[in-house]
């Protein structure tokens, strides 16, 4: 079981205002879409869903620093949802 805590801290748009504070939260994927998208993650406060959707990487959002505890973990059980756990992170 994996739990998420987190506060929801809205994001910035590629014009520089900020939207959405305390409603949602957004986190950068690792993966890109293509060369001016990557994809994401976004939670809102009042229910439960995880959606996955793709925007313009010039958009500020949230990043979460995974470590993967096992080093030697072969690279397909280093995702979860999408995330991909980053064995270069600091504590």
């Amino acid at each position: 079981m994996v739990t998420f805590t987190s506060v929801p801290a809205g994001n910035r748009n590629t014009n520089g205002t900020f939207n959405n504070l305390g409603n949602n939260g957004n986190w950068w994927s690792s993966t890109e879409n293509n060369t001016s998208n990557a994809w994401n993650r976004n939670m809102n406060y009042n229910n439960g869903n995880v959606n996955r959707n793709n925007n313009n990487k010039n958009n500020g959002f949230s990043v979460r620093c995974l470590r993967v505890l096992k080093e030697n973990m072969p690279m397909q059980e280093r995702f979860l949802h999408g995330f991909l756990f980053k064995p270069s992170c600091n504590n």
